[in-house]
Protein backbone atom coordinates (compact mmCIF):
# COMPACT_ATOMS: atom_id res chain seq x y z
CA UNK A 1 0.00 0.00 0.00
CA UNK A 2 1.45 3.75 -1.08
CA UNK A 3 0.88 6.50 1.22
CA UNK A 4 0.67 9.90 0.71
CA UNK A 5 1.79 12.81 2.74
CA UNK A 6 4.96 11.88 3.15
CA UNK A 7 8.23 10.45 1.61
CA UNK A 8 9.74 7.86 3.29
CA UNK A 9 13.15 6.33 3.34
CA UNK A 10 14.43 2.40 3.74
CA UNK A 11 17.42 1.04 4.75
CA UNK A 12 18.68 -2.32 3.12
CA UNK A 13 22.64 -3.98 4.40
CA UNK A 14 24.13 -5.37 0.99
CA UNK A 15 26.06 -8.50 1.30
CA UNK A 16 27.25 -11.05 -0.64
CA UNK A 17 27.44 -14.56 0.53
CA UNK A 18 28.79 -17.39 -1.45
CA UNK A 19 26.65 -20.37 -1.74
CA UNK A 20 28.09 -23.97 -0.94
CA UNK A 21 31.40 -22.78 -0.17
CA UNK A 22 33.14 -24.19 3.76
CA UNK A 23 33.55 -20.81 4.63
CA UNK A 24 31.67 -17.28 3.77
CA UNK A 25 34.45 -15.12 1.51
CA UNK A 26 34.74 -11.61 2.72
CA UNK A 27 31.68 -9.21 2.92
CA UNK A 28 31.81 -5.76 0.95
CA UNK A 29 32.99 -2.85 2.96
CA UNK A 30 30.78 0.04 2.78
CA UNK A 31 32.54 2.90 1.13
CA UNK A 32 32.14 6.68 1.90
CA UNK A 33 31.34 8.92 -1.38
CA UNK A 34 31.10 12.12 0.70
CA UNK A 35 32.55 13.85 3.29
CA UNK A 36 30.60 16.79 4.84
CA UNK A 37 32.40 18.57 7.54
CA UNK A 38 32.59 15.86 10.26
CA UNK A 39 30.25 13.84 8.88
CA UNK A 40 30.62 11.03 5.88
CA UNK A 41 28.14 9.98 3.85
CA UNK A 42 28.28 6.12 3.10
CA UNK A 43 27.42 4.33 0.20
CA UNK A 44 24.86 2.41 1.73
CA UNK A 45 22.98 5.27 2.77
CA UNK A 46 23.13 6.70 -1.04
CA UNK A 47 21.77 3.80 -2.49
CA UNK A 48 18.84 3.54 -0.13
CA UNK A 49 18.17 6.86 -1.15
CA UNK A 50 18.62 6.19 -4.83
CA UNK A 51 15.87 3.33 -4.64
CA UNK A 52 13.37 5.46 -2.77
CA UNK A 53 13.62 8.61 -5.48
CA UNK A 54 12.89 6.27 -8.32
CA UNK A 55 10.06 4.73 -6.27
CA UNK A 56 9.16 8.47 -6.10
CA UNK A 57 9.54 8.97 -9.66
CA UNK A 58 7.67 6.00 -11.15
CA UNK A 59 5.23 7.21 -9.46
CA UNK A 60 5.07 10.81 -10.89
CA UNK A 61 5.63 9.30 -14.19
CA UNK A 62 8.98 11.22 -14.53
CA UNK A 63 11.17 9.71 -16.64
CA UNK A 64 14.62 8.65 -14.60
CA UNK A 65 17.83 10.10 -15.97
CA UNK A 66 21.15 7.76 -16.30
CA UNK A 67 22.55 6.24 -12.91
CA UNK A 68 25.30 8.19 -12.68
CA UNK A 69 23.59 11.43 -13.05
CA UNK A 70 20.41 10.46 -10.42
CA UNK A 71 23.04 8.96 -8.12
CA UNK A 72 24.96 12.60 -8.64
CA UNK A 73 21.77 14.50 -7.86
CA UNK A 74 20.27 12.21 -5.01
CA UNK A 75 23.74 12.90 -3.12
CA UNK A 76 24.17 16.72 -3.91
CA UNK A 77 20.80 16.69 -2.01
CA UNK A 78 21.98 14.59 0.79
CA UNK A 79 24.75 16.69 1.14
CA UNK A 80 22.92 19.53 1.21
CA UNK A 81 20.28 17.94 4.00
CA UNK A 82 23.27 16.87 6.09
CA UNK A 83 25.13 20.49 6.14
CA UNK A 84 20.98 21.71 7.23
CA UNK A 85 21.49 18.88 9.93
CA UNK A 86 24.64 19.98 11.41
CA UNK A 87 23.24 23.60 11.73
CA UNK A 88 20.29 21.96 13.97
CA UNK A 89 22.92 20.72 16.49
CA UNK A 90 24.86 23.68 16.74
CA UNK A 91 22.03 25.42 17.52
CA UNK A 92 20.79 22.87 20.05
CA UNK A 93 17.36 22.79 17.92
CA UNK A 94 15.62 19.49 18.77
CA UNK A 95 12.13 17.77 18.29
CA UNK A 96 10.48 16.36 21.73
CA UNK A 97 8.99 13.13 21.45
CA UNK A 98 5.52 14.43 22.01
CA UNK A 99 5.70 16.77 18.97
CA UNK A 100 7.06 13.73 17.29
CA UNK A 101 4.07 12.13 18.09
CA UNK A 102 1.38 14.00 17.07
CA UNK A 103 2.98 14.51 13.77
CA UNK A 104 3.81 11.09 13.10
CA UNK A 105 -0.03 10.50 14.44
CA UNK A 106 -1.21 13.38 12.12
CA UNK A 107 0.17 11.53 9.40
CA UNK A 108 -1.55 8.30 9.95
CA UNK A 109 -5.09 10.46 10.21
CA UNK A 110 -4.16 12.30 6.77
CA UNK A 111 -3.84 9.00 5.62
CA UNK A 112 -7.12 7.78 7.09
CA UNK A 113 -5.63 5.21 9.35
CA UNK A 114 -5.39 4.45 12.65
CA UNK A 115 -1.55 4.31 14.13
CA UNK A 116 -1.85 0.05 14.11
CA UNK A 117 -2.99 0.32 10.33
CA UNK A 118 -0.23 2.50 9.08
CA UNK A 119 2.23 0.78 11.01
CA UNK A 120 1.15 -2.45 9.07
CA UNK A 121 0.80 0.00 5.48
CA UNK A 122 4.94 1.14 6.77
CA UNK A 123 5.12 -2.79 7.12
CA UNK A 124 3.95 -3.45 3.44
CA UNK A 125 6.02 -1.10 2.18
CA UNK A 126 9.47 -2.81 3.71
CA UNK A 127 9.59 0.27 6.50
CA UNK A 128 9.32 -0.30 10.43
CA UNK A 129 7.20 2.44 12.33
CA UNK A 130 10.96 3.09 14.14
CA UNK A 131 12.78 3.79 11.25
CA UNK A 132 9.90 5.98 9.54
CA UNK A 133 9.91 8.25 13.01
CA UNK A 134 13.35 8.84 12.85
CA UNK A 135 13.06 9.91 9.29
CA UNK A 136 10.16 12.20 10.43
CA UNK A 137 12.07 13.68 13.28
CA UNK A 138 15.21 14.42 10.43
CA UNK A 139 12.50 16.28 8.23
CA UNK A 140 11.40 18.46 11.39
CA UNK A 141 14.84 19.48 12.11
CA UNK A 142 15.32 20.64 8.50
CA UNK A 143 11.90 22.93 8.79
CA UNK A 144 13.21 24.26 11.97
CA UNK A 145 16.36 24.96 10.54
CA UNK A 146 14.78 26.50 7.29
CA UNK A 147 12.46 28.51 9.60
CA UNK A 148 14.91 29.85 12.13
CA UNK A 149 18.03 30.71 9.11
CA UNK A 150 15.59 31.61 5.94
CA UNK A 151 11.68 32.59 6.48
CA UNK A 152 13.19 34.58 9.66
CA UNK A 153 14.53 36.79 7.05
CA UNK A 154 12.01 37.64 5.49
CA UNK A 155 9.09 40.46 5.97
CA UNK A 156 6.12 41.43 3.85
CA UNK A 157 4.89 44.70 4.93
CA UNK A 158 1.10 46.43 4.17
CA UNK A 159 2.78 49.02 1.61
CA UNK A 160 4.19 45.67 -0.25
CA UNK A 161 0.94 44.22 -0.25
CA UNK A 162 -1.44 47.39 -1.48
CA UNK A 163 1.22 48.34 -4.14
CA UNK A 164 0.42 44.60 -5.53
CA UNK A 165 -2.98 45.04 -5.24
CA UNK A 166 -2.51 48.08 -7.33
CA UNK A 167 0.14 46.52 -9.99
CA UNK A 168 -2.23 43.19 -10.62
CA UNK A 169 -2.85 42.87 -14.17
CA UNK A 170 -4.81 40.41 -16.15
CA UNK A 171 -2.16 37.85 -15.85
CA UNK A 172 -3.82 37.88 -12.34
CA UNK A 173 -6.23 35.36 -12.97
CA UNK A 174 -4.75 33.18 -15.73
CA UNK A 175 -2.86 29.88 -14.51
CA UNK A 176 0.11 28.59 -15.46
CA UNK A 177 1.85 24.80 -14.73
CA UNK A 178 5.66 25.26 -14.93
CA UNK A 179 8.94 23.44 -15.00
CA UNK A 180 12.10 24.72 -14.28
CA UNK A 181 15.96 24.07 -14.88
CA UNK A 182 18.50 25.72 -12.87
CA UNK A 183 22.23 26.17 -13.59
CA UNK A 184 23.86 27.44 -10.50
CA UNK A 185 26.73 30.08 -10.16
CA UNK A 186 28.36 30.43 -6.50
CA UNK A 187 28.22 33.20 -4.47
CA UNK A 188 30.20 35.70 -5.98
CA UNK A 189 31.26 33.76 -8.88
CA UNK A 190 34.79 34.36 -10.93
CA UNK A 191 34.00 35.44 -14.75
CA UNK A 192 35.24 31.95 -15.75
CA UNK A 193 32.31 30.39 -13.54
CA UNK A 194 29.71 32.57 -15.03
CA UNK A 195 30.89 31.65 -18.27
CA UNK A 196 30.78 27.82 -17.69
CA UNK A 197 27.36 27.99 -16.32
CA UNK A 198 26.03 30.05 -19.23
CA UNK A 199 27.60 27.72 -21.85
CA UNK A 200 25.73 24.69 -19.69
CA UNK A 201 22.50 26.20 -19.86
CA UNK A 202 22.63 27.13 -23.54
CA UNK A 203 24.00 23.65 -24.61
CA UNK A 204 20.75 22.32 -22.44
CA UNK A 205 18.58 24.75 -24.39
CA UNK A 206 19.77 23.24 -27.70
CA UNK A 207 19.15 19.52 -26.38
CA UNK A 208 15.69 20.99 -25.22
CA UNK A 209 15.28 23.12 -28.46
CA UNK A 210 16.49 19.50 -30.56
CA UNK A 211 13.72 17.45 -28.42
CA UNK A 212 14.90 16.21 -25.27
CA UNK A 213 12.38 15.30 -22.33
CA UNK A 214 12.70 18.43 -20.03
CA UNK A 215 11.92 16.18 -17.05
CA UNK A 216 14.40 14.05 -17.73
CA UNK A 217 17.11 16.50 -18.36
CA UNK A 218 15.86 18.24 -15.31
CA UNK A 219 16.43 15.46 -13.16
CA UNK A 220 19.68 14.98 -14.39
CA UNK A 221 21.29 18.26 -14.62
CA UNK A 222 18.91 21.02 -12.30
CA UNK A 223 20.45 22.78 -9.46
CA UNK A 224 16.52 23.55 -8.43
CA UNK A 225 15.37 22.24 -5.45
CA UNK A 226 12.34 20.72 -7.79
CA UNK A 227 15.24 18.85 -9.99
CA UNK A 228 14.11 15.39 -8.56
CA UNK A 229 10.69 15.94 -9.61
CA UNK A 230 11.34 16.92 -13.20
CA UNK A 231 11.44 20.47 -12.33
CA UNK A 232 8.02 20.50 -12.12
CA UNK A 233 6.88 24.00 -9.95
CA UNK A 234 2.96 22.78 -10.71
CA UNK A 235 0.28 25.13 -11.41
CA UNK A 236 0.81 29.21 -10.77
CA UNK A 237 -1.41 31.51 -10.81
CA UNK A 238 -0.36 34.72 -12.90
CA UNK A 239 0.16 36.65 -9.68
CA UNK A 240 1.86 34.15 -8.11
CA UNK A 241 4.46 33.56 -10.67
CA UNK A 242 8.17 34.28 -8.94
CA UNK A 243 9.12 38.03 -9.98
CA UNK A 244 12.28 36.51 -12.42
CA UNK A 245 9.46 35.07 -14.31
CA UNK A 246 6.44 36.72 -14.19
CA UNK A 247 7.13 38.99 -18.14
CA UNK A 248 9.00 35.80 -19.90
CA UNK A 249 6.17 33.23 -19.06
CA UNK A 250 2.90 35.06 -20.21
CA UNK A 251 5.29 35.24 -23.65
CA UNK A 252 5.35 31.52 -23.94
CA UNK A 253 3.26 29.26 -25.66
CA UNK A 254 1.97 25.91 -24.14
CA UNK A 255 5.13 23.18 -24.81
CA UNK A 256 7.43 26.39 -24.93
CA UNK A 257 11.13 26.81 -23.25
CA UNK A 258 12.26 29.97 -22.50
CA UNK A 259 15.83 31.34 -23.32
CA UNK A 260 18.16 31.34 -20.31
CA UNK A 261 17.13 33.80 -18.04
CA UNK A 262 19.61 35.37 -15.53
CA UNK A 263 19.58 35.99 -11.83
CA UNK A 264 22.15 36.14 -9.12
CA UNK A 265 21.59 32.58 -8.25
CA UNK A 266 22.52 31.21 -11.36
CA UNK A 267 20.55 30.73 -15.35
CA UNK A 268 17.57 29.80 -15.20
CA UNK A 269 14.94 27.72 -18.55
CA UNK A 270 10.99 27.53 -17.54
CA UNK A 271 8.45 25.73 -19.82
CA UNK A 272 5.26 26.51 -19.80
CA UNK A 273 3.51 22.97 -19.41
CA UNK A 274 -0.17 24.34 -19.74
CA UNK A 275 -2.02 27.36 -19.18
CA UNK A 276 -5.77 27.59 -18.43
CA UNK A 277 -8.06 30.64 -17.55
CA UNK A 278 -9.05 31.50 -13.82
CA UNK A 279 -12.71 33.26 -13.13
CA UNK A 280 -12.12 36.31 -12.01
CA UNK A 281 -12.17 37.74 -8.24
CA UNK A 282 -15.65 36.29 -6.74
CA UNK A 283 -17.47 37.63 -3.41
CA UNK A 284 -16.64 35.42 -0.62
CA UNK A 285 -18.48 34.82 2.27
CA UNK A 286 -17.51 32.49 5.28
CA UNK A 287 -19.09 31.31 8.41
CA UNK A 288 -17.20 32.26 10.72
CA UNK A 289 -17.38 30.84 14.74
CA UNK A 290 -16.40 32.21 17.94
CA UNK A 291 -15.74 29.55 20.10
CA UNK A 292 -13.21 28.98 23.10
CA UNK A 293 -11.05 25.19 24.31
CA UNK A 294 -9.29 23.83 26.59
CA UNK A 295 -6.76 20.82 25.09
CA UNK A 296 -5.63 17.78 27.27
CA UNK A 297 -2.66 16.78 25.56
CA UNK A 298 -0.33 13.67 25.91
CA UNK A 299 3.00 14.20 27.47
CA UNK A 300 5.69 11.48 29.06
CA UNK A 301 3.23 11.34 32.65
CA UNK A 302 -0.06 11.58 30.81
CA UNK A 303 -0.56 8.93 28.01
CA UNK A 304 -3.85 8.73 25.89
CA UNK A 305 -6.43 7.28 28.19
CA UNK A 306 -5.67 9.61 30.80
CA UNK A 307 -5.74 12.94 28.46
CA UNK A 308 -9.07 11.26 27.29
CA UNK A 309 -10.25 10.85 31.12
CA UNK A 310 -8.82 14.23 32.20
CA UNK A 311 -10.77 16.04 29.20
CA UNK A 312 -13.94 13.84 30.00
CA UNK A 313 -13.88 15.24 33.65
CA UNK A 314 -13.18 18.61 32.79
CA UNK A 315 -16.24 18.65 30.32
CA UNK A 316 -18.81 17.38 33.22
CA UNK A 317 -17.39 20.02 36.14
CA UNK A 318 -18.38 23.07 33.39
CA UNK A 319 -21.21 21.19 32.35
CA UNK A 320 -22.11 21.35 36.16
CA UNK A 321 -21.58 25.04 36.18
CA UNK A 322 -17.41 25.31 37.42
CA UNK A 323 -15.65 28.15 34.97
CA UNK A 324 -14.90 27.41 31.62
CA UNK A 325 -12.06 30.29 32.09
CA UNK A 326 -10.73 29.23 35.29
CA UNK A 327 -10.70 25.54 34.49
CA UNK A 328 -8.80 26.65 30.94
CA UNK A 329 -6.25 28.78 32.74
CA UNK A 330 -5.61 25.88 35.26
CA UNK A 331 -5.76 23.37 32.57
CA UNK A 332 -5.09 23.98 28.96
CA UNK A 333 -2.45 22.78 27.19
CA UNK A 334 -2.83 25.49 24.81
CA UNK A 335 -0.44 27.98 26.05
CA UNK A 336 -1.68 30.54 23.89
CA UNK A 337 -5.07 30.49 24.84
CA UNK A 338 -5.09 29.21 28.18
CA UNK A 339 -4.12 32.67 29.90
CA UNK A 340 -7.22 34.04 28.09
CA UNK A 341 -9.51 31.65 29.49
CA UNK A 342 -9.12 29.41 26.03
CA UNK A 343 -10.41 32.02 24.06
CA UNK A 344 -9.62 31.65 20.27
CA UNK A 345 -11.66 34.38 18.85
CA UNK A 346 -13.55 34.41 15.28
CA UNK A 347 -12.44 31.51 13.63
CA UNK A 348 -12.63 30.72 9.65
CA UNK A 349 -12.91 27.77 7.52
CA UNK A 350 -9.32 26.20 7.19
CA UNK A 351 -7.79 27.49 10.32
CA UNK A 352 -8.43 25.07 12.70
CA UNK A 353 -7.45 20.97 12.34
CA UNK A 354 -10.60 18.78 10.51
CA UNK A 355 -11.22 17.13 13.68
CA UNK A 356 -11.73 20.40 15.58
CA UNK A 357 -13.62 22.36 12.68
CA UNK A 358 -16.32 19.42 12.06
CA UNK A 359 -16.69 19.28 15.85
CA UNK A 360 -17.66 23.58 16.05
CA UNK A 361 -19.77 22.57 12.92
CA UNK A 362 -22.15 20.16 14.97
CA UNK A 363 -22.20 22.58 17.63
CA UNK A 364 -25.57 24.88 18.26
CA UNK A 365 -24.49 28.43 19.38
CA UNK A 366 -23.80 28.05 23.81
CA UNK A 367 -23.17 24.48 23.36
CA UNK A 368 -20.15 22.39 24.90
CA UNK A 369 -18.79 19.61 22.48
CA UNK A 370 -17.82 15.56 23.98
CA UNK A 371 -13.92 15.78 24.11
CA UNK A 372 -12.53 15.69 20.76
CA UNK A 373 -9.27 14.12 19.22
CA UNK A 374 -6.94 16.16 16.71
CA UNK A 375 -3.28 15.55 16.43
CA UNK A 376 -2.87 17.64 19.29
CA UNK A 377 -4.46 16.01 21.80
CA UNK A 378 -7.96 16.13 23.21
CA UNK A 379 -10.30 19.70 22.97
CA UNK A 380 -13.71 20.57 24.95
CA UNK A 381 -15.11 22.84 22.89
CA UNK A 382 -18.14 25.89 23.58
CA UNK A 383 -19.38 27.72 20.68
CA UNK A 384 -20.02 31.29 21.86
CA UNK A 385 -21.37 32.47 18.62
CA UNK A 386 -21.57 32.08 15.08
CA UNK A 387 -21.75 34.75 11.91
CA UNK A 388 -21.71 35.20 8.22
CA UNK A 389 -18.80 37.23 6.99
CA UNK A 390 -17.83 38.81 4.05
CA UNK A 391 -14.42 38.40 3.92
CA UNK A 392 -13.23 38.91 -0.18
CA UNK A 393 -10.99 41.58 0.48
CA UNK A 394 -9.49 40.16 3.70
CA UNK A 395 -9.34 36.98 1.92
CA UNK A 396 -7.51 38.52 -0.68
CA UNK A 397 -5.06 40.50 1.00
CA UNK A 398 -3.98 37.44 2.77
CA UNK A 399 -3.55 35.18 -0.04
CA UNK A 400 -1.59 38.63 -1.40
CA UNK A 401 0.43 38.00 1.66
CA UNK A 402 1.26 34.85 1.05
CA UNK A 403 2.12 35.35 -2.54
CA UNK A 404 5.07 37.51 -1.56
CA UNK A 405 6.33 36.14 1.73
CA UNK A 406 6.38 32.68 -0.71
CA UNK A 407 8.14 34.89 -3.50
CA UNK A 408 10.65 36.03 -1.10
CA UNK A 409 11.55 32.65 0.98
CA UNK A 410 11.67 31.08 -2.53
CA UNK A 411 14.50 33.93 -3.50
CA UNK A 412 16.21 33.57 -0.25
CA UNK A 413 16.72 29.98 -0.17
CA UNK A 414 18.44 29.96 -3.01
CA UNK A 415 20.52 32.20 -1.62
CA UNK A 416 21.22 30.67 1.91
CA UNK A 417 22.18 27.16 0.54
CA UNK A 418 24.87 28.92 -1.72
CA UNK A 419 26.05 30.52 1.25
CA UNK A 420 25.83 27.59 3.47
CA UNK A 421 27.76 25.27 0.97
CA UNK A 422 30.43 28.22 0.36
CA UNK A 423 31.02 27.58 4.66
CA UNK A 424 30.90 24.57 4.91
CA UNK A 425 33.63 21.61 3.60
CA UNK A 426 32.50 19.57 1.30
CA UNK A 427 34.40 16.02 -0.37
CA UNK A 428 32.64 14.84 -2.96
CA UNK A 429 34.18 11.58 -3.66
CA UNK A 430 31.89 10.53 -6.13
CA UNK A 431 32.53 13.24 -8.39
CA UNK A 432 36.83 12.38 -8.77
CA UNK A 433 35.79 8.53 -8.32
CA UNK A 434 37.40 7.84 -4.89
CA UNK A 435 34.46 5.77 -3.78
Amino acid sequence: MRLRSFAFLGFMLLVAMAPSMASAQPQPLDRIVAVVNKDAIMQSQLEDRVTQVRRQMASRNVPAPNEADLRRQVLDRMILEQIQLQMAERANLSVDDTQLNATVRGIAEDNGMSMDEFADALEEDGMSLASMREQVRREMLLRQVQQSQVASRVNVTDREVERYLDQQGETADTAYHLAHILVSVPESPTPEQVEQAQAKVRDLYRQLQSGANFAQLATAESDGQQALSGGDLGWRRGDQLPSLFADVVPTLSNGEVSEPIRSPSGFHLVKLIDTRGQQGEQKRVVTENRVRHILIGTNPNRNDQQAEALARDIRQRIANGESFAALAQEYSDDDGSALDGGELGWTRPGQMVPAFEDAVKALDVGELSQPVRSRFGYHVIELEDRRRQDVTRDAQREQIRQTLFQRKVSDEMEAWTQEIRSGAYIDNRLEDGRQ
